[in-house]
Order: C-alpha cells, then structure tokens, then sequence
C-alpha cells in the first residue's frame, strides 16, 4: 500500500542529512616535526558553516599510516578532541607519515560522516629547533648582531624535543665558531663577544642527549678481623656499562670568548648495527680547529656533523642536534653629533648638521613635535632615508614664534638611535634704522643752510644795489645808461653778481672811476 506521508517524512529526513553533511569541516593541525622517539600530539576542531564551533554528539576516527598502525575512536560532545602518540624509534624510523580523522555526528539512530581530513609530518633523525641570537635581552630577528655587545646564543628545541631529552641523564652543548671549538656547556646558552665589525661568523652547536645509564655507585663491604687471621673480603662493584670516551688537553679560548671548555668531549667509537654501512670515516686531519695559548691547532676529537663532518658515525644510544647560524658583525648607531644654531628669530632658516658612526646601510628619518616632547625610545618614521655615510643636513623654515622638537631618528640592522633636538622661535621687536631718521634730519639741516645762506646773500646784494642806484651822475649821459627797466635791472644785477662781478680794489690801488661817476671840481 502506497504511504504518502511515509515517503515525504524519508525525504524530509534525507534532505536534513545532506545538509548536515555538507554544513560541516574540520581543521586539523599537528606540532610537528618530532625527533624519534618523541610525542606528537594531534588536534582536530569541528567548525559548522557559519565557522562556529559545531555542536551536537560526535565520533572522532584517528588512523596513521606507520607500521605497525595506530589507531582511535573516540566519542565525545566536545567539538574539539587531542591524539598523542608516541613513535618508539626502536620501532619506526625517521621519515614521512600520513594522519588521517573522520568525523561522525549521531543524527537519531545512527552514526553518519560530516567531515574528514588529513595531515603530512615528519619524524627527524635529529632534534629540532633553531638558535637565537640575544642581545641587551632582546632576540634578534636576523642574522645580524651588534659588535659593542655580547651575543647570547640560545639553542630553542621544540617543546616535543626538550621534554623527550629531558629522560636522557647527560645533555650537552658544543659550542664552535668558524669550526673552531670552543667547549661544551650542560645547558643550551653560549655567551660570545664578535669585537670586528663587518664581518661573517659560521656558529654551530651540537646537542648531544646520551641516553646511557649511568653506572650505580661503587659500594665496598667492610672488612671482618679476627684474632688468628684476618679476612678481608674483596671489594665488589657492580657492572656498568660506559662508554668509550678520551680526554685531550683543555682548549683554550680566544680573548672574544666568554666560556672556556672544562673537558674535551667523548669520541665516538661505539657503532650500532644501523650505523655500519656509515663505517667510512678516513684519517684525514680534522677540520675542527682548537686555541691553544693564542694559536689555533687541529683539534684531535671528531664530531658528527660539524663542519660537514657527514662521515662521523653516529652512537645509536644518543640523540644528536645539530644547528647552525650564519652570523653578520655591525658596528651600531653612535657618537650622534648635532651642529648648528637652534635659537633662532621669526624669518630666520633653521640649519642644522648631523654626523655620526656606525656600519653602512644607514636610515634615517626627522621629526618636528611642537613644545617639549619627552623621547621613549621607540619612535618611527613612515618613511625613511638611506645614507652613504653618517651625515646629513636639517633646514626647516617656521611659520610660528614658539617651541619644537626635532626628532631624529637614526638606524641599521643592529641598533637605533632616536636624539631629540629642542629648537627656539622668537619674535623680535623691529626698532626703526638709524638711517631712516638720519638721513632726513642731514637733508633737512642742508636745506636750512642753503635757505640761510641765501637770504644773507641776497640781502648783501640788495644794500650795494641800493648804494649804486643812489649815485647821481652829473655828467654827461653814455650809452651804458641808458634807461631800463626794473625787471632789466634785476636780471643785470644778478649777472652782475654771480659772474661778472669785478673784485673791489685795494686801498694801494687807485681807483677808476668811469666818466659818469666822476666828478667836477666844487670849487670856482
């Protein structure tokens, strides 16, 4: 019998599972690479289609593609769920593997996939990790370091790595630069001093974790006396297992050098099954140099892979860590100089001169702040300058009367320096020049001479030409005369008096008198 209702209800719950099927994905990630013998931990979280945290009830399926396999179900409400396994190295060997998590949510009566997914890692011979380079407590982000301070060299395992090492009672540290050795250390921290600037260094450290027994302490019974004889029982030791060790004269350090090695380290003889085929190493002088009272000589013990040493046989007992770090020396930001006047008057060009030393690759950037501003260290610039040598000059032209601050901030790879520069602005009253009023006050005092001089003149010239109009002629009458005018008069007198004007005669001289002015006898 055919059931409507039935079918749609199938449908209806079809079409809710190939929904939640396709709603659903997950995200797994891994804190790998590991070195054998370690954990690795997995992590896979759920997310639904809005990229929330899934919720619901749900099944996580773990497999691996080692040999021999492991594998997990786990069921949970959590929308997150952890896998650790621990890969013996007894029994996998380093090299590629495949993690594989399918996940099942329960959907009423059953158990149905939402997501899957899968994640490569690796399994190393060696430890992992890098060396950090750490200066004034900070660590440095690129190989390069600053010559006026001590480097820090720390060897940072991966959180895996260290707690797998930590099992091993014996972990050392050996330390060379440019292959030559300088020690070894029970820690991961090698403090070194690079003195020459522009220059590379080579650093290598060896991490060696021995994972040999150490032997039980001796014990010795006491001995039991009698009085006729006397036994003593012989001293027991227990058997131990060593290793194959020699011991060299102390290498000595260069005058750069912070640590000293107290003991030379062991030389590898043992050789394990997976090592034979490894069995190929020549008697060729080492390549390992070592200081001996200021001179560098060939150093007697052998390393694995330092300074390709790929030939070294490895102990199967201990596991080995091997970085290495180029190294670039700078001189750092310093001496900052800064010339010039810095108090200058409203109008006036602000110029200024900046020297200073420090390795090439030089930035720089300027700043101006208004009023006082209190330097942090920490300042930047959203543009910089480079900079062939130390030195640069600073104008600037203020519109305002007032305080500032210049900032200059001066870097390369290895340090920075930021020097604060305060700056006054001030305005002047304008007094007027002395020419301005000097000047017109000289004019004005020649001009009163001339007027002066003048009217005197003039009123000389007018007396003598009054004298000279009162004589009376009683003569005859001559042509010079004859009659004119005031203003022909005027005009003459003055010809008279600036050009033709005779001087007046001596009084040894005997005067001349023209006919009209002479006189008759005034007697009978």
């Amino acid at each position: 019998m055919y059931d409507p209702i039935g079918n749609r209800n199938l449908w209806i719950l079809l079409l809710v599972y190939i929904t939640s099927v396709a709603a659903y994905h997950v995200d797994l990630i891994d804190n790998g690479p590991i070195v054998k013998g370690a954990n690795i931990t997995f992590k896979a979280t759920l997310y639904d289609d809005d990229n929330n945290l899934a919720s619901g009830s749900f099944k996580y399926g773990w497999v691996d593609t080692a040999v021999p396999v492991h594998s997990r179900e786990y069921e949970t409400k959590n929308p997150e769920d952890t896998w650790t396994i621990l890969y013996n190295d007894t029994v996998y060997p380093a090299g590629r593997y495949v993690v594989q998590v399918q996940v099942y949510k329960y959907y009423i009566l059953f158990w149905t996939e939402v997501a899957s997914s899968r994640v490569d890692f690796h399994i190393n011979e060696t430890l992992n990790g890098e060396i950090l380079l750490i200066q004034k407590n900070q660590t440095r982000n690129s190989v390069y370091v600053s010559n006026a301070d001590t480097v820090i060299h720390n060897v940072s395992l991966k959180p895996t790595d260290a707690d797998f090492i930590k099992r091993a009672p014996t972990v050392l540290t050996y330390w060379f630069v440019d292959c030559t050795y300088y020690g070894f250390r029970r820690d991961f921290i090698f403090p070194f001093n690079y003195t020459q600037a522009e220059q590379e260094h080579f650093v290598e450290a060896l991490v060696v974790a021995d994972f040999t027994p150490l032997p039980p302490p001796t014990t010795t019974t006491p001995s039991t006396t009698t009085s006729t004889t006397t036994t003593t029982k012989p001293t027991t030791t227990s058997k131990t297992t060593t290793t194959s060790t020699t011991t060299t004269p102390k290498p000595t350090t260069t005058k750069s050098s912070t640590v000293a090695p107290t003991t030379t380290p062991p030389v590898n003889k043992t050789v394990g099954k997976r090592d034979v085929k490894q069995q190929t190493v020549s008697n060729q002088t080492s390549k390992i140099m070592v200081n001996v009272n200021g001179t560098l000589q060939p150093y007697q013990g052998i390393f694995p892979f330092v300074c390709n040493s790929t030939q070294v046989v490895t102990d199967p007992r201990k596991t080995y860590g091997y970085f290495a770090k180029k190294i670039k020396v700078k001189a750092p930001v310093s001496k900052v100089n800064v010339t010039g006047n810095n108090w200058l008057q409203h109008g006036d060009l602000l110029s200024l001169n900046v020297k200073c030393r420090g390795s090439k690759n030089l930035q720089y950037c300027v700043r101006y702040e208004k009023g006082v501003y209190n330097v942090t260290g920490k300042e930047n610039c959203s543009y910089s300058r480079e900079l062939e040598k130390c030195e640069f000059p600073i104008q600037r032209y203020f519109t305002e009367s007032m305080e500032y601050t210049i900032i200059i901030i001066i870097e390369n790879e290895v340090s920075k320096v930021v020097t604060p520069v305060a700056v006054t602005v001030y305005k002047v009253k304008k007094q007027p020049q002395l020419s301005v009023i000097v000047v017109p006050v000289a004019f004005s005092l020649v001009a009163v001479v001339l007027i002066v001089f003048g009217v005197a003149y003039y009123l000389q010239n007018r007396s003598r030409f009054v004298v000279e109009v009162a004589d009376f002629n009683f003569g005859q009458n001559y042509s010079d005369m004859e009659y004119k005018t005031f203003k022909e008069r005027l005009r003459d007198s003055i010809a008279n008096a600036f050009f033709t004007r005779a001087p007046s005669p001596g009084s040894s001289e005997v005067p001349v008198w023209p006919p009209g002015r002479k006189y008759g006898s005034m007697t009978s």
